[in-house]
């Protein structure tokens, strides 16, 4: 010690006045050990006991707000303030299922996700505390929101609402009230309100809930007939359809009307001339070539009024590779026009720019083994010159997954993104897939060189979105929710309103390489998630949880 406690200030002189000097005893010697615990004394020395230091009350003191605060407290405390918000962490046999992270993320949100308990957004962002952590698998709620709405805007997320959520009335296998089910396709309508390609059931569900084509106003309402009023689809006698994939609307030209053109998978691309409600479709043409597979993706109107049609074929480096078909409607017969694209291994989505040249969403490589597949882009094709120009728009470092959307405003590129890989689905382990991110919106801004890719909406809002397109200013989704690749899926949450779906996907390479180890993380999620709807889902619904476990 080299000077006495500066407690003897607080102090009458007359208690240490004539003290003797250090290193005898005296009040200001022994006031220094009071010092030293409760307010400390930078002295070289620590105070200890079985076996750990201690520092100063006072010290303990000024970081008590520390113990309340999640994000700070310390691990062995986290449990005790979790109960503070009646939350306790789950096991699974003794072992927690949370990581660090998860634990402090879910003390921090939960008061708030508790005031939304029985709603959606409640349960999404319950849910939303599997996006993190060693899995990261993606969770989505499939509530039957079949066309979804969303208002993006420059610097923040726009929220996703449901646009169109009333589908078919049924009882048993009896259809009362047909509606929109299972939309893979949207397309702007003149005049306001959207046509909607609709893909109806699988034939293995016994409610016969057909391919159909709706036409809804700016306010999400179908086209009614009868009394009482009831939604009714365009041209249903004469619209054979088999699996609708894309629509585009030609204005009206020369001698044609303005036309809705709907491309089926079987070939068929119909039109359909204005004022659609009781008009009767016909055959255009059949773009079947001998026995090549045709597997037409999207569609769209050129600028010289020819319908294009972008087709997958067979896949890159086939006989039959990815091409874009044009045909020009009132010639005889039909003058259909054949390009094959060169560096497009997966395309998802077309757009004509003002200029001509033309945009595709290309998925890129769809599958790989143990490591993150490379990202999707867009591809910008120049068609001036006899050989066509294919150059990739964005960076090859890009969040761009599955672009299965295109919205062009100004400079403004909109791509509505499916984040799963490969797009489809593979009959084995189809929920454990090469890439399995969050479905979202992202805006491109085609001014900045190279293009800047950003996110324009929320996460975890949509299942397996297929189409996009604007109505004003607004974007609006198309969703038919999981494919039916599996007996484990069920479209009844599309059918029945008090039923719902939570689909999860995982990414190959985030799971353990050990297939028993694979298995137990796998579990764990869904024991997580199990226990999750069950406490936050609304009292009355059903749900199932679609996966693979």
């Amino acid at each position: 010690m080299s000077e006495k406690s500066s407690y003897l200030q607080h102090l009458p002189p007359v208690l240490w006045q004539g003290e003797p000097d250090l290193p005898e005893f005296s009040l200001g010697a022994f006031l220094r050990i009071f010092e030293k615990i409760l307010t400390g004394i930078d002295d070289g020395v620590t105070v200890t006991h079985d076996g750990h230091t201690h520092d100063a009350i006072g010290t303990v003191i000024s970081g008590l707000s520390d113990l309340v605060d999640p994000w700070r407290t310390p691990p062995e405390f986290l449990p005790w303030l979790a109960s503070w918000v009646g939350l306790e962490f789950p096991t699974l046999s003794g072992q927690p299922l949370w990581d660090a992270y998860q634990q402090r993320k879910a003390t921090a949100d939960i008061a708030g996700i508790d005031r939304l308990r029985g709603l959606r957004n409640g349960l999404n962002r319950y849910l939303d505390l599997f996006s993190i952590g060693p899995a990261r698998p993606r969770v989505a709620v499939d509530d039957g929101r079949r066309l979804l709405i969303a208002a993006p805007a420059p610097g923040t997320l726009a929220p996703i609402s449901a646009f169109v959520s009333q589908g078919p009335v049924v009882s048993g296998t009896t259809i009362l009230a047909e509606g929109l089910v299972r939309p893979w396709a949207v397309t702007p309508a003149p005049g306001g309100g959207v046509f909607v390609a609709d893909i109806g059931v699988p034939t293995s569900v016994p409610i016969p809930l057909k391919n159909r084509i709706w036409r809804l106003d700016a306010a999400g309402h179908h086209d009614v007939s009868g009394t009482p009023p009831l939604p009714v689809p365009l041209a249903p006698g004469t619209l054979p359809l088999n699996r609708v994939t894309a629509l585009a609307v030609r204005p009206a030209l020369g001698s044609l009307p303005e036309t809705l053109y709907i491309q089926d998978r079987s070939g068929q691309l119909y039109g359909l001339p204005s004022p659609y409600l009781g008009a009767s479709a016909s055959v255009l043409t059949n773009l079947v070539v001998g026995a090549s597979t045709f597997w037409p993706v999207a569609m769209a109107i050129d600028t010289n009024g020819d319908v294009l049609v972008l087709d997958r074929g067979d896949g890159p480096g086939t006989a039959n590779p990815p091409k874009v078909i044009a045909v020009r409607p009132g010639t005889s017969p039909v003058q259909v026009t054949r390009k094959n694209l060169a560096t497009v291994l997966e395309p998802l989505a077309l757009l004509v720019r003002p200029d001509g040249r033309l945009v595709v969403g290309d998925g890129g490589v769809q599958q790989s083994t143990g490591v993150p597949v490379p990202a999707g882009n867009l591809v910008l094709v120049d068609r001036s010159a006899a050989t066509w120009t294919e150059t990739p728009l964005l960076p090859a470092a890009n969040p761009l997954v599955a672009p299965t959307g295109l919205v062009l405003a100004g400079t403004r590129l909109y791509v509505l993104d499916n984040g799963l890989k490969p797009f489809a689905p593979p009959t084995i382990d189809p929920f454990v897939l090469a890439a399995a991110e969050p479905a979202r919106v992202y805006v491109v801004d085609l001014a900045a060189s190279p293009p800047t890719v950003t996110a324009a909406t929320e996460p975890g809002q949509l299942v397996y979105p297929t189409g996009l397109c604007a109505l004003g200013d607004r974007l609006v989704i198309a969703d038919p929710g999981q494919p039916e690749v599996t007996a484990l899926v069920s479209v009844l949450s599309r059918v029945l309103p008090y039923r719902f779906d939570v689909v999860v996907h995982f990414t190959d390479s985030r799971l353990p390489a050990d297939p028993a180890a694979r298995g137990v993380m796998q579990r764990r999620v869904a024991g997580n998630i199990r226990g999750i709807v069950e406490q936050q889902k609304p009292a009355h619904a059903l749900w199932n949880l679609v996966t693979e476990i």
